[in-house]
């Protein structure tokens, strides 16, 4: 199967007015019955980039601020600042009466980027670390049929050994709230639009360190895209940290295979009912 073939065409939009678009998630890219935030991230770069004069959204953030049913959905651009070399925009994705998610975002043209270059950001000790043939396909239904979130199964992701969380039979102290893995969509390399998707492709891996927890829900996702991909697998590093009150911040850094970091994220995400379901741990 193309998963990028299939990626383009679910990310599709139809223009209803200069600034104004609609379209209808795919069920392919949910989590339960909700679209997977990083889908909606990467339909609103498109809505954007395709108002603004600049072909990629470089820095992102996104407010989940209700959800997004599988419905026709409203896109609504609003430019802020357009400059010679970049552009401000806001995105609000608008169903009924409501807006279900808000972006702001500045874009540039990646391609005609220049400027000395410095401080980078190295792959992790933890890619050297063990042998890439261990690593194991993310695939959650031997714990319940059907509990694999469907937009893990349209892409190529295996994890690293010490984060297959739901093959071990404990949790708890000893084990890290990280997941390190390969991702690939099969058919072609990461364009800027796969690259939000990506940045926000795992679920919450505090599960790694304590187990299911049910329901984790993304309140924000800052998406920074520094280049475009040279390989069309990349690896991938989250780390959950500063768990406080439920709530708790989960940084991903991504880069292809020839070592370029490609993009970053943050988001801030809740652990519902933390008290009842972390106690034990």
């Amino acid at each position: 199967m193309n998963h990028f073939l299939q990626f383009q065409k679910a990310i599709s939009i139809e223009q209803k007015s200069d600034n104004l678009f609609k379209f209808t998630p795919d069920k392919k890219y949910s989590v339960g019955a909700t679209p997977n935030g990083g889908y909606l991230a990467a339909i609103m770069h498109k809505a954007l980039v395709s108002v603004l004069p600049h072909s990629c959204s470089i820095n992102s953030n996104v407010l989940y601020l209700d959800r997004t049913d599988h419905e026709p959905v409203d896109i609504k651009v609003t430019p802020i600042r357009i400059s010679k070399g970049t552009s401000v925009g806001d995105v609000e994705l608008i169903q009924g009466d409501k807006i279900t998610c808000k972006m702001t975002g500045i874009c540039t043209d990646l391609d005609k980027l220049s400027g000395y270059s410095d401080l980078h950001t190295p792959l992790p000790g933890i890619f050297h670390e063990s042998n890439h043939d261990s690593y194991v396909p993310m695939n959650y239904d031997s714990l319940q049929k059907g509990f694999t979130p469907e937009f893990v199964k349209q892409l190529s992701l295996s994890v690293h050994p010490d984060h297959v969380w739901w093959l071990r039979d404990s949790h708890g102290e000893g084990y890290d709230a990280r997941c390190s893995g390969f991702v690939e969509l099969e058919g072609d390399l990461p364009d800027q639009f796969a690259l939000s998707y990506l940045a926000d492709i795992l679920p919450p891996v505090v599960t790694n360190k304590y187990g299911p927890l049910g329901w984790i829900p993304t309140l924000t996702l800052t998406t920074s895209i520094k280049q475009l991909p040279t390989t069309q697998k990349v690896f991938i590093d989250a780390i959950a940290t500063d768990l406080n009150k439920g709530y708790f911040e989960q940084n991903l850094s991504m880069w292809d295979l020839n070592e370029n970091l490609v993009a970053t994220s943050k988001q801030i995400a809740k652990v519902l009912k933390s008290n009842e379901r972390l106690a034990k741990n």
